[in-house]
C-alpha cells in the first residue's frame, strides 16, 4: 500500500478532516489533496510530522503488515536529502524499526524544531526567539478586510499574558482591536507587511510573551491623559509566516519584527495599544 493511501485510510479511522491535518502540520490542503488526486507520496521531511499529527510512528506509516513477516521495505516515496529512508532497504525489520525511531525523534529534536501547530515560540539560530505562525488566515493574493480582523481581536480583550523577559502582565482592553486594525500605521501597510500584520492578529499572546528590549516615553497628548496616564513602553518582537512554493508546499519561514506599544493607564495597568513599523527582515529566512 503506498504512503498516501495509508494516510487517507488513517484519516477515515479517526474521523479528521483533510482541513484538521493541515492545521496540525502546516501543510498546505491543497497538497494533501494532491497526494490523493495525482497518486503521489508526501515528501520524506513531513514524514514526522504527519505521523505526529495521525498518533502514528514512523514504522506503522512505512513497515506493511507483510514487511514485517518478511522483513522487507519498499521504498515507492519521495526522497530528498534530509531523510535518506530508503539507506535502511537491507536492514532487517528490527534494525528498521530502531533506525526509524532514531529517526523520528532525531526530526523532532533538531537545533530549530519547526512548529507543527497553529502558533509556536521557538529560537533561531542566534537564540532569539520568534513566534511561528502556521495558521494563515489572509492570504496575500487578496485584499485585507481589517473589519474581520478586528473581529478576531476581540476575543483577547479581558485576557492578560505575561512577558517572559521583564515578568510584567499586560492586559488588552476594548481599544487594542480598534487601533490594531485600523491605526494609521496599519493604513500605510502595503504588500508583504499588510498580510504579516493581518496574519500575526492569531499570535497576539504570543509577540506579547517574547517582547524584549522595553524603552519609555513620557505622555504628551492630552488625549492619553486617562489611557496613558504613566507613558508609553515599546518592545521588539518578531514573528515567522510561511513561505511555499508554486506547489504549495511549505518551503520556509519569512521573519517579519514589530514594535509592541503599551500603555501605562490611570488604573496602573500596562495595556497592549498597537504593533507597529511591522517589516520584513533583510536575514535569511528559516529554512
Amino acid at each position: 500500500m503506498n504512503l498516501y493511501e495509508k494516510i487517507f485510510d488513517r484519516l477515515q479511522e479517526l474521523h479528521m478532516s483533510q482541513i484538521e491535518l493541515s492545521r496540525r502540520t502546516g501543510i498546505p490542503t491543497s497538497t494533501i489533496s494532491d497526494w490523493r488526486k495525482k497518486k503521489i507520496n508526501p515528501q520524506a521531511d513531513k514524514l514526522v510530522v504527519i505521523c505526529k499529527a495521525l498518533n502514528m510512528s514512523l514504522v506503522d506509516l512505512l513497515c506493511d503488515e507483510e514487511d514485517k513477516h518478511n522483513e522487507v521495505l519498499v521504498a515507492d516515496y519521495v526522497i530528498n536529502d534530509q531523510i535518506l529512508i530508503e539507506t535502511i532497504d537491507s536492514l532487517p525489520i528490527d534494525g528498521k524499526r530502531r533506525l526509524l525511531r532514531y529517526l523520528e525523534q532525531w526530526v523532532l529534536k533538531r537545533d530549530i524544531n519547526l512548529p507543527t501547530g497553529n502558533v509556536s515560540i521557538i529560537s533561531d539560530a542566534e537564540g532569539q526567539k520568534v513566534v511561528v505562525i502556521n495558521d494563515i488566515r489572509f492570504k496575500r493574493s487578496k485584499c485585507v478586510d481589517w473589519n474581520i480582523v478586528e473581529g478576531y481581536l476581540k476575543e483577547y480583550i479581558g485576557s492578560c499574558t505575561e512577558i517572559i523577559d521583564t515578568n510584567e502582565m499586560i492586559y488588552i482592553g476594548s481599544d487594542f482591536p480598534d487601533e490594531y486594525a485600523h491605526s494609521k500605521d496599519t493604513k500605510v501597510l502595503r504588500g508583504p507587511n499588510e498580510y504579516a500584520k493581518a496574519n500575526a492578529s492569531i499570535a497576539i499572546k504570543e509577540l506579547i510573551q517574547i517582547a524584549t528590549n522595553k524603552t519609555f516615553s513620557d505622555n504628551h497628548k492630552d488625549k492619553h491623559n486617562i489611557k496613558a496616564k504613566f507613558g508609553w513602553y515599546r518592545y521588539d518582537t518578531r514573528f515567522a509566516i510561511p513561505k511555499y512554493n508554486d506547489f504549495g508546499e511549505l518551503v520556509g519561514y519569512n521573519i517579519f519584527k514589530g514594535r509592541i506599544v503599551i500603555r501605562h493607564a490611570q488604573d496602573n495597568k500596562l495595556y497592549l495599544y498597537d504593533i507597529l513599523r511591522i517589516k520584513k527582515e533583510t536575514s535569511e529566512p528559516l529554512e
